[in-house]
This record gives C-alpha cells, structure tokens and sequence, in this order.
C-alpha cells in the first residue's frame, strides 16, 4: 500500500467514524439509548451493520463516545477561559461573561446534548454521572475559578446557576416556555435572555475578589 492509498484508507475511516457518531448523537437524542439500535445507527450514517461494532466494539461504547465528545465542547470552555483571564487587564467579571455567553452558544447550536442529558436524567445517570471527563471537567473548572480567578464565593454553586440558568430555556421551551409564549428559538429573546443571565450572575458576584 503506497503512501496515498494509506491516507485515504485513513480519511475513509475518519470520515465513517465521524458518521456514526454524528447518527448515534441524532438518536440517541431523539430516542434514548435503550431504545435505538446499532442497526439504526448503521443505516442512518450509511454504513453496513457491523461498522459501529468494528470502530466502537459495543453500543454502549458508542454512546460513551458520544458523551466524550461533547465533553471535549466543555474542555474548550475551560480553554477560552484561560485565555481571557491571561488578556492583559482582564478582570474575572470579564473573563467570566465571555464564558457564560460561550456556553449559552452552546447550549444553543447543540439540542441534542440538551436531550441526551435529559434522558440520561430520566435513565438513572448511568453512564454520564459517572464520565470521567465530566468530572475532570467540573473539577478544572472549581480550581481555576479559585487558583486562577481568586473566586471568593462558592465556586460550586456558582457552577451549578450557570449551567442551571443556560440550560433551561433549552430544555424547556416546548413547556413551561411555550405556556408564556415564548419562542425559544427567536434570536431577539435568545440575545436578551443571554444578557439577562450574565447580568443576573456576575451581579451576585465574586465576592472579595481582588479582581473585581
């Protein structure tokens, strides 16, 4: 096999990777994971049946990559947050805004994840619960805001509003949002609810900061 045969095998197989855990995301989403098959993932990403065994092993693997991959979002977060505390200058109000409004975004241009982690909810948490990466990130994520921001209040309850408050028009806009006529998806109330939710954090605080 000659050197461009071996890069295109590669890219082949990137590429089949990638689709199915862009099919397994969607459906796990849309069903949960007890209820979607690998046959389903298979056919919706294109693939013969045996490909998500080949690249995965096991449904259950699949799906813990899936989790995985989202939590390489909440690692960039982390990433962005660094890099604003180091702008010269910045304070932690400022570098916290920017993040806040980030993971917001996210929320956002990323429903599935929204579904995924209701079902999980409805599921037990049996396997996001317990994702290593989730806590290495929750856990970076308490050290920085007090090694690095010099976070003052609770850094953990901090965490827990903001993921609360960004979260919940996402989850619920067939809901409780709906019932008061809001359209979760209009970009006019989605721009002021960001707002709103930066405001209403940041006004409570880094009490004590050094860099307030």
């Amino acid at each position: 096999m000659n050197k461009g045969e071996r890069a295109r095998k590669t890219y082949d197989a990137e590429a089949s990777k990638k689709a199915i855990l862009d099919a397994a995301e969607a459906l796990f989403a849309e069903k949960g994971f007890e209820a979607t098959s690998l046959q389903e993932i298979a056919s919706q990403a294109g693939l013969s049946r045996g490909t998500p065994n080949y690249f995965f092993g096991s449904k259950e693997q699949l799906y813990t990559a899936v989790l995985e991959r989202t939590m390489a979002r909440s690692q960039d977060l982390l990433t962005l947050l660094r890099e604003q505390i180091q702008r010269p200058g910045a304070s932690a109000k400022e570098s916290m805004s920017v993040v806040i409004g980030r993971l917001f975004d996210d929320f956002v241009a990323h429903p599935s994840f929204i579904r995924i982690t209701e079902w999980e909810a409805l599921q037990g948490a049996r396997h996001l619960g317990n994702l290593p990466s989730q806590l290495q990130v929750l856990r970076e994520a308490v050290k920085i805001l007090h090694e690095e921001l010099d976070w003052q209040g609770d850094a953990e309850q901090f965490l827990i509003d903001m993921v609360a408050l960004c979260w919940f028009p996402m989850a619920h806009g067939q809901t409780f949002l709906k019932a008061l006529d809001i359209d979760a998806q209009d970009p006019d109330f989605l721009a002021k609810y960001k707002q709103h939710i930066i405001t209403l954090l940041l006004e409570r605080g880094n009490n004590g900061s050094k860099e307030d």
